[in-house]
């Protein structure tokens, strides 16, 4: 796929491939790849004149048991710091060496950790944003009365708890509730419906459905905090034992999901 601005382009067969990762709904166990499963595929690329830039491509199935066809794909543009964002979101910290990114590693590990229970609430400001401590968004939960306030607030401060005796699978559980929670209250201010049973994975498939914009990582983070859920459930599951950057990361990517829908 390419994508021509004009004065810089992108290219996937130029390019060189270096960090892939699925978010995958469905597969077939007798096939030899996962390339074709049903779902979302990330790949990062590197250009020595564009930099980096995130290709996705979808394989969908329209009915239960039906024919998986390609879906939408795009190309995005982004940041030595994105890279390094989506590394540690995936726990790789090959990628992060190889690339030379451990500044921006040191950088948003430092903002991430200003959220630690415990410590003094670190507001870390930019262009952008400020980042807002936990007791900061409870007030507003409860300032704004919103649908499910209680829930968040008791997750909000269970979260704490969890990162500050280094709970990291129990974090990434907690940011799990927040996180379909958030969904759900995303849902009700957008007018989608929804059912009161549904897990994140079926509300992140019927806002994109319902042509709403999500930010799709969230879909990354999704897989990350399954992988734990799963375990919690099937003991002889396996998954990889989170590290503290993993869960402050993904803790702190619910979080801010959080606060963008309590500024709407």
């Amino acid at each position: 796929m390419k994508l021509d601005y004009g004065f810089i382009e992108y290219d996937t067969e130029k390019a060189e491939p270096i960090f892939s990762w699925k978010s995958l709904l469905d597969y077939d166990p007798n096939s030899s790849s996962l390339e074709l499963a049903v779902g979302d595929h990330y790949t990062i690329y590197k250009d020595a004149k564009s930099g980096y830039f995130l290709y996705c491509r979808q394989r969908i199935q329209r009915s239960f048991a039906g024919e998986v066809t390609d879906g939408q794909e795009y190309i995005e543009p982004i940041t030595g710091e994105m890279v390094c964002v989506y590394a540690i979101l995936h726990n790789n910290p090959q990628l992060i060496e190889s690339e030379g990114l451990q500044s921006y590693q040191k950088s948003i590990t430092e903002r991430v950790l200003s959220i630690a229970a415990g410590e003094t609430p670190k507001v870390a400001k930019s262009k952008k944003e400020v980042f807002l401590d936990l007791e900061s968004l409870a007030a507003q939960i409860s300032d704004k009365k919103l649908p499910f306030a209680e829930d968040i607030k008791y997750d909000l401060h269970e979260l704490q708890q969890c990162l500050g005796i280094a709970a990291y699978r129990a974090s990434l559980a907690i940011s799990g509730r927040i996180l379909e929670l958030c969904l759900k209250l995303y849902c009700v201010n957008n007018g989608v419906e929804f059912s009161d049973n549904w897990m994140v994975g079926q509300l992140i498939d019927k806002i994109g459905q319902s042509g709403k914009y999500l930010d799709p990582s969230l879909k990354s983070i999704w897989q990350i905090i399954n992988q734990q859920r799963i375990i919690g459930v099937h003991v002889k599951a396996q998954a990889p034992i989170p590290s503290r950057e993993q869960a402050f990361m993904v803790s702190f990517a619910v979080i801010d999901t959080l606060k963008r829908l309590l500024q709407n």
